[in-house]
């Protein structure tokens, strides 16, 4: 299946989709470094990546004009500092607001499917949210360039007259969070789903593969966490007290769908050797950060037998207390350290074998605005069974 990628960042939601069957015409990101990871990995031989054309420019002056229409996706991440909880919450006032450029996009490439991440503070523009559905959804009728609530009126005003846009779409708008399909790191997203409306078929979210209670029973009832990692059970914590009262209150339903356990820092890390200096041999991007670890405030690291914090990039670089593992206080040694970008991009889903070939602090930042790969893979396979059948 064919598709265009907007904003790709270090290519987290397009190699996701490309696992799940949809191959990269173009690729698009500003950041230099991004686009020299991806040109990178591509020149390495790293086989999703080949073929992708990756254009290193600003969508806001793409010319699309030779890109091929009707892809069967359109994808992308538009910036989300804009919507941030943690930013300045400008909105669609902000500069760096993209969504203009996202739905001239639509109405240019007129792609069978859109599928499109942001941060979950966006929910918190609930009337700006409310023009991106009827624009997405109407991008042969909005108006680029003008004031998004003069567009939203104008928009309303031909629909309440009967007017169609060419093209049209159906649009969704789901919160998901990546540590339900696989990834070991809680990372919420929501996502704009579009269907064009000539595909028959009604698209459902992806189910979750992986469950927080399933990590609790494997901790504390079964104990089948810790004998897998060989490890002495700790004594119980707070969280596996409210657990078990919850557990042992709660009937069973044997017809409920088993689900995995959610996956740890420690799944997901545990077997790496200690990171050194110099890197270590073998291991891609294993080398030790070049500053120490500190905690403050609200940001206090990722405990190791959790799914890690959200990985952030910071508004000045690499953020602090999201990035660091925790190991605990009974953990003999330092309790705190920062990940590596390899353990990083192990928590965003990413291969062994895909690299980072600029420092720590860029490869940091890229897997911190890095969709999680598992997360995309599972949305693109949704996609693509509607899109298919």
């Amino acid at each position: 299946m064919r598709s265009v990628e907007l904003f790709a960042g270090a290519a987290g939601l397009a190699l996701g989709t490309q696992r799940a069957g949809f191959h990269h015409e173009i690729v698009v990101e500003r950041d230099h470094a991004a686009c020299n990871t991806m040109r990178h990995n591509q020149r390495l031989g790293f086989a999703a990546v080949q073929g992708w054309k990756v254009l290193e420019a600003d969508v806001a002056t793409l010319d699309l004009s030779d890109v091929a229409s009707e892809p069967d996706l359109l994808s992308g991440g538009p910036p989300c500092q804009p919507f941030s909880i943690g930013g300045e919450h400008a909105g669609a006032s902000d500069e760096r607001n993209c969504w203009p450029w996202t739905i001239n996009a639509t109405r240019i490439l007129r792609p069978r499917a859109v599928l499109f991440e942001n941060v979950p503070g966006l929910l918190r523009f609930a009337e700006y949210l409310d023009y991106l559905k009827l624009a997405l959804g109407n991008p042969g009728l909005s108006t680029p360039g003008v004031d998004w609530r003069e567009d939203a009126a104008f928009l309303r005003a031909a629909l309440d007259a009967k007017a169609m846009s060419d093209p049209r779409y159906r649009i969704s708008v789901v919160k998901l969070d990546a540590s339900d399909y696989g990834l070991a790191q809680a990372r919420t997203r929501v996502f704009i789903v579009g269907l064009r409306e000539d595909v028959a078929q009604e698209w459902e979210a992806p189910e979750a593969t992986h469950s927080s209670d399933q990590l609790m029973t494997d901790k504390w009832i079964t104990s089948s966490y810790w004998d897998r990692h060989n490890l002495a059970r700790p004594e119980m914590d707070d969280a596996g007290r409210r657990y078990l009262r919850k557990h042992n209150r709660a009937t069973s339903d044997i017809f409920a769908k088993r689900l995995a356990a959610h996956r740890t820092v420690r799944d997901a890390i545990g077997d790496l050797p200690e990171a050194m200096p110099g890197g270590s041999p073998g291991i891609h991007n294993h080398e030790a950060a070049p500053r120490e670890a500190k905690v403050y405030k609200g940001h206090t690291g990722s405990p190791i037998d959790e799914p890690s914090k959200t990985l952030r990039a910071g508004v000045h670089g690499v953020s602090g207390g999201e990035n660091l593992v925790d190991y605990g206080a009974g953990h003999k040694g330092k309790r705190y350290r920062h990940f590596t970008v390899r353990e990083a991009a192990r928590l965003t889903g990413m291969d062994d074998e895909y690299q980072f070939p600029g420092t720590w602090s860029d490869g940091l930042k890229q897997l911190g605005n890095a969709v999680g790969v598992d997360m995309a893979a599972a949305m693109g396979k949704s996609l693509a069974r509607v899109l298919i059948n």
